[in-house]
Formats: structure tokens, sequence, C-alpha cells
């Protein structure tokens, strides 16, 4: 399994934070999750078919690595931005190297605050 894309995000620390996050996100890394989840965290996931909630730190961490546990060997982040307490990431996840089954998603995120330690809310959109 490769990620790439981490690289890029400039020398905002926040940026590298979401980037961080992506990147475990997609290696399936549980304490690397639970580390920055709040307590209390929200994680929406938008399907075609509607929206699946979960909340609390240990229920989202659960639904992040269902997530992440789905057939994929490479991943690749376009970008990680942050502004205030909002950040955004986005690229794709894709099952062989070479292949055409690229699944796309776009990721927001809410901080529990401006010094970007944990996400206190999380949307997801997989395509």
């Amino acid at each position: 399994m490769t990620f790439t894309g981490t690289d890029s995000c400039g020398n905002s620390p926040k940026n590298v934070f979401v980037a961080t996050f992506e990147e475990n996100l997609f290696y399936g890394d549980k304490d690397a999750l639970a580390e920055v989840i709040a307590d209390d965290c929200v994680l929406q996931i938008v399907h075609h078919s509607g929206v699946e909630t979960h909340t609390g730190r240990e229920d989202v961490v659960e639904a992040l690595l269902k997530l992440s546990g789905q057939s994929h060997e490479v991943g690749h982040l376009e970008a990680a931005i942050t502004h205030g307490k909002a950040a955004a990431a986005w690229g794709y996840w894709q099952a062989e190297p070479d292949g055409d089954d690229l699944r796309h998603f776009s990721h927001t995120m809410w901080f529990t605050t401006h010094k970007a330690q944990e996400f206190g809310q999380i949307r997801l959109f997989q395509v």
C-alpha cells in the first residue's frame, strides 16, 4: 500500500495535521486516529443513498477503520487546506496501482479549537 501527496501541504502545521490524518485514515492506524478525535466528535459519511452518522470517539474511530479497511492499495492526497477551525482534504483511493477504479473523496473537518489538536466534526464524501 502506498499513499502519496502529504509532502505538498506547505509549511502550515494545520495543513500537515490534516494531511497526516488522511494518511493515518488510509493506513487504518487506529491509535493515531483516536489521538485526534474529540470525545464528542460527530462523523457524517455521505453516500449516494444518504448520510450515516456516528458520535463519540470510539464510534467515530470504528467507522473510520471500516472505511479504511475497504480494498485499496494506492492513495493520493491532492490537497489539505485549513482556515481557522475549518479544514478540507481531497484526493482518491484506488484498489490497484494502474486500475481504473478511482474512489474520489472529499473530507471536511472542524477542529475543536484554533490550535488544531483534535477534530470535533468530520464529514466524508465518498464516491
